[in-house]
């Protein structure tokens, strides 16, 4: 639905044409009039207008002066000019300007139709334009970022599957997912003088040196926080033309200009521990058939060890940053990778000496880089276990929560596994529970004991039926609250309308009234009615009017002013529209 203002300083053209365009019904456009130019200011201010139809030549401003003030405002508005006399100058200049046509008051009704159809067209094909599917893709670039690590930690959360072909070609991730990777988990130990811009600048600043020193490599990277990033590595594909024994880490510290020649040494010393690591360590190949089957695997997995101290090294002299870093001495497959990274992260996090730019590697158990059978799996942590669980409970899906509680409760070979799951999901629903209220608290205080106690339970299906029960009544309070906040809405709404007929009802007033969005408020009305709430207003008033005609002796100008109607011909138009008789016909008939 548009919305389109009529501005004129002449009060019949403005009513006119308001009853006029009303009658287009396919149309469904949201009308506003405006008796003078502050007065469409007024609502340009208020509401986004997407159609304009304004006179040219009006006191106080002229329709051209505010035609650029409704540009300034929403550049998208089109501007459809009505004048009594034809100015050649003034036609071109309109135009010049951004309006979408020019017509003269002497064209009739037709040709203003023609020209508001015009403009609906235009405003329809400019969301489906070249230009405006470029510049959502711009958008999407832009926010690619976010993206990455919305999907890694999803990854890593175990909500969302590990890779596929389709999801590394969306997100531009430069990653096979045939193929294992490499994990490297970095933290910043941030000075206490590190604003939150700064913060901001110098991850980005840190993952960006990182990228240099990894260029031989295909490499991802990602901010979890704001201390840690992951980088996810492998070797690069043939067609990707990069060799590590030829281009090595000297090469990558030049590729950048801040790191410049006081980085070229250590870039040096990094590749020759880089080779020397290559020889001399032993990742488990002979133990892993898709490791010693890439021969690109152990000069991968030396070059990234050998150039994790060059990375720190840069880090603490061009930015002044401790970083602690934490890589692994062998590939995981994707399935293993949400494993590593709480291995990893536990380990960077236990630390050793000060736990002050650390340097670690972690080794993957035997059989933990491969995929493992489902049943095999271990638990996910309490934190995963939450997050999962209170994104199921905002979007109110009871179906996938009870499967996903039944899962971990009852999954768990081990009783230690089993009971941080359920106290997991019982701390996560008692939060739920909190908000409903002291006096609700208490008369749920029988059922917070049990909840929070799993040794009253007598076997694992037991505590999982008491789980599943306070979820579903969380859920069940929380659609009677939202049942109920949406029919106080909507009676809040019928109150108003029949307490202002009279009134401005226009869409944009009564999303004030209620607090929401127009256009949202539209789609509410009509999912919860089956009305549009034009058909309520219009019902409303002439449910008044034959109220009025009944019981008063008004004159029939009267009750049209009192229902909202400007005219008494417009009314007439509308009652016997409706009626199929005239409201005195129906006087007399009542």
């Amino acid at each position: 639905m548009y919305r389109l203002l009529i501005v004129d300083d002449e009060r019949f053209t403005v009513d006119g044409l308001y009853e006029m365009i009303e009658e287009i019904e396919e149309l469904e456009l949201d009308l506003y009039r405006a008796y003078s130019p502050e007065e469409a200011l007024d609502w340009l201010a208020r509401a986004k207008i997407d159609i304009v139809l304004s006179d040219v030549r009006m006191p106080g401003m002229t329709g051209l002066e505010l035609q650029k003030r409704i540009v300034a405002q929403w550049p998208r508005c089109k501007i459809i000019f009505l004048t009594g006399i034809h100015q050649l100058e003034t036609a071109q200049t309109a135009m010049r300007t951004g309006s979408i046509d020019y017509i003269l008051k002497t064209e009739g009704d037709e040709a203003i139709e023609r020209s508001i159809r015009k403009a609906v067209a235009a405003l329809d094909a400019e969301t489906a334009s070249e230009s405006f599917l470029l510049q959502a893709k711009r958008r999407v670039s832009e926010a690619m970022p976010l993206l990455h690590r919305d999907w890694l930690q999803a990854v890593l959360e175990r909500q969302a599957p590990a890779a596929t072909d389709g999801k590394l070609a969306e997100l531009n991730v430069p990653l096979r997912r045939g193929l294992q990777v490499l994990p490297l988990i970095g933290r910043i130990d941030w000075p206490e003088a590190a604003g939150y811009r700064d913060r901001s600048l110098l991850l980005y600043a840190v993952q960006n040196i990182a990228a240099e020193y990894y260029e031989p490599l295909a490499f991802f990277s990602v901010s979890l926080d704001r201390s840690h990033f992951m980088c996810l590595l492998q070797p690069r594909a043939a067609a990707d033309g990069a060799d590590m024994a030829d281009t090595g880490a000297p090469e990558a510290a030049g590729a950048s200009e801040s790191a410049g020649t006081a980085e070229k040494a250590g870039a040096s010393e990094s590749a020759a521990a880089a080779r020397d690591a290559e020889v001399a360590t032993d990742v488990g190949a002979a133990d892993d058939a898709a490791y010693e089957a890439d021969p690109a695997w152990p000069q991968t997995v030396g070059f990234a060890r050998g150039t994790m101290e060059s990375v720190q090294r840069t880090c603490e002299r061009l930015l002044q940053l401790d970083v602690s870093l934490i890589g692994c001495v062998r590939p995981v497959a994707w399935t293993a990778l949400p494993d590593a990274y709480d291995a990893m992260r536990r380990q960077l996090q236990i630390g050793l000496g000060s736990r002050d730019r650390m340097l670690l590697l972690w080794r993957p158990d035997e059989g933990d880089a491969r995929p493992r059978e489902p049943e095999l799996q271990p638990p996910p942590p309490p934190r995963v276990i939450g997050s999962q669980l209170e994104r199921l409970l905002e979007e109110g899906n009871e179906a996938a929560l009870t499967e996903a509680v039944r899962e971990h409760v009852l999954q768990p070979a081990r009783y230690a596994d089993y009971a941080r799951a359920y106290y997991a999901i019982a701390g996560l629903l008692l939060g739920h529970l909190a908000p409903e209220g002291a006096e609700r608290a208490e008369d749920d205080g029988g059922a917070i004991d049990a909840l929070m106690n799993l040794s009253a339970h007598r076997s694992r299906e037991d505590a999982l039926q008491q789980l599943l029960g306070v979820a579903s009544d969380i859920l069940a309070r929380r659609r009677s609250v939202q049942t109920e906040c949406t029919r106080q809405v909507i009676a809040k709404l019928h109150a108003f309308i029949r307490a202002n007929l009279a009134g401005d009802l226009s869409l944009t007033r009564l999303s004030e009234v209620v607090y929401l969005n127009p256009a949202y408020l539209s789609v509410l009305y009509k999912q919860q009615t089956g009305l549009n709430l034009s058909e309520y207003i219009a019902e409303a008033r002439l449910e008044k009017a034959k109220e009025l005609l009944a019981t008063t002796p008004l004159k029939i100008q009267d009750i049209a002013d009192r229902v909202g109607f400007e005219t008494a011909g417009y009314f007439n138009r509308f009652f016997k529209k409706r009626l199929r008789v005239t409201p005195q016909e129906y006087r007399a008939r009542a």
